[in-house]
């Protein structure tokens, strides 16, 4: 019903208003007795049936006309309170515990209140971890990281008081931007496409430094503190940075993010993660930032392996493969516009990270150490170098075609081959607008079954 009252003018309010009224005796009868009513004409006097541009629902404020949406003043300085009330028994020579079911009864609401910030939800990880422990009382001063986590969550909903969240930045939809990345043992890599927005595209890749390299587990070292998704996840995080300097404009936009790992994809699709410290670590880092930038969700899907060529070659790029080895930015650069020709001639360009923000990622993968607050203000995050491209959209339905490019050695003439392979990619593109289109969906209203608003209302027989 409230989208339902979204007016161009008077006459649809009353319209709208008229109708409402007319449905509420059609299922509850009306009385000629005006406080047996269900419709009490004394709470009509008061204005309770006043149509309002701001209104509480559920809980939440709603502004119909800033399009914005906040958790209800009461509720929020409730949950600051007791917030600050954990935060300051936990400090001083005799530190107190925080009751389970007091515990359990403030997360929820909290989640409940994170409906109005979706970013939120990446704070959370923590807190579920001590959920399914059920320990009879939660000792911050002895978990640094859910006392830390406990501390974001409060400044999410303390800054929520100065700026609302508006109603687009609640929904997923098609993406305006795109983000592709991948990382092996040897480095990592992405790209950055525009698709509802244009965007230059833009190719990046690091290299692991041998510390990281040293630390990853294998069937050799078994004892490694850094997994496979771990690195994923890192490209991850560089992939969304990458995505803040070069696209012209974040706010309020959709943006999706390939990645052939599926833990990766299931800890953005879920914003939490069980068993992972460093992907609790990156989700709130994700979380901070998009919630700056005030975008939408993400759209995360998972693309696989044999389908990822654009990343998983820059990403091994560095000699262990020698047919892929470019020893320079420009060697790279010819390689892409040769193998990954885009539409209108159009030429890639490399973005080069920068130092300070490449050991800022690092240092996170080897010493686990981590501080929120260090990732409000970013180093430089990098530059395009070289000739910049020209910006460019509408570039999702050309990913699909060259994730199923024929190899190398496969001949350019027509064979059977070559037609079992455009068949594939037909199929493919059909199957991934679906799986997209069904992923976006889950956040989009209802359709209306009918444009009742424009239609009459019936009289009433006396």
């Amino acid at each position: 019903f409230i989208s339902l009252a979204i007016p161009t003018s008077q006459e649809q309010l009353d319209h709208v208003a008229r109708g409402v009224l007319q449905g509420i005796h059609d299922v509850f009868p009306e009385n000629d007795d005006d406080a047996m009513d269900p419709i009490a004409l004394k709470k009509l006097l008061k204005d309770d049936g006043k149509w309002l541009l701001e209104k509480e629902i559920l809980g939440f404020i709603f502004d119909g006309d800033k399009k914005t949406i906040w958790l209800e003043n009461s509720k929020r300085e409730a949950l600051l309170k007791v917030l600050k009330g954990w935060l300051r028994a936990s400090r001083g020579d005799r530190p107190q515990g925080v009751p389970f079911d007091e515990f359990q009864s403030v997360i929820s609401k909290i989640r409940h209140a994170f409906i109005s910030i979706p970013a939120g939800k990446g704070l959370l990880s923590h807190c579920n971890d001590v959920m399914r422990t059920e320990p009879a009382f939660i000792h911050l001063h002895t978990n640094r990281a859910l006392y830390d986590a406990i501390g974001s969550i409060r400044n999410f909903l303390h800054e929520s008081i100065a700026q609302p969240t508006k109603c687009k930045q609640l929904v997923q939809g098609h993406p305006h931007y795109i983000g592709i990345e991948d990382a092996s043992g040897h480095g990592v890599a992405g790209v950055v496409l525009g698709e509802l927005d244009a965007v230059v595209p833009t190719v990046f890749r690091m290299e692991w430094p041998q510390e990281i390299r040293d630390e990853l587990v294998s069937d050799t070292n078994p004892t490694g503190s850094i997994t496979n998704s771990d690195l994923e996840f890192a490209g991850f995080l560089l992939l969304w940075l990458v995505m803040e300097e070069i696209c012209p404009e974040l706010m309020h936009k959709h943006v999706g993010m390939w990645s052939d790992n599926q833990p990766t994809v299931c800890w953005v699709k879920r914003m939490a993660s069980k068993n992972s410290f460093l992907a609790k670590c990156i989700l709130q880092i994700i979380a901070l930032r998009q919630k700056l930038r005030q975008s939408s969700p993400l759209t995360p899907q998972h693309i696989k392996g044999d389908h990822n060529s654009i990343t998983d070659i820059p990403s091994r790029s560095f000699g262990s493969n020698p047919a892929w080895h470019f020893k320079t930015h420009d060697e790279l650069l010819t390689f892409f516009n040769a193998r990954f020709q885009l539409p209108q001639q159009t030429s890639w360009t490399v973005f080069q990270l920068s130092n300070r923000l490449s050991t800022k990622v690092i240092s996170l993968l080897l010493t686990k150490r981590f501080d929120l607050a260090e990732w409000r203000r970013l180093p430089p995050i990098g530059k395009h170098i070289g000739i910049t491209g020209s910006p460019i959209a509408n570039l999702w339905e050309w990913t699909l075609t060259w994730r199923m490019q024929p190899p190398l050695t496969w001949s350019e003439s027509g064979s059977s081959q070559d037609l079992q392979h455009e068949s594939e990619v037909v199929s493919m593109v059909e199957d991934a607008k679906s799986r997209l289109t069904q992923h976006a969906a889950l956040s989009r209203p209802v359709v209306r079954p009918s444009r009742w608003t424009q239609e009459s209302t019936p009289q009433r027989k006396m």
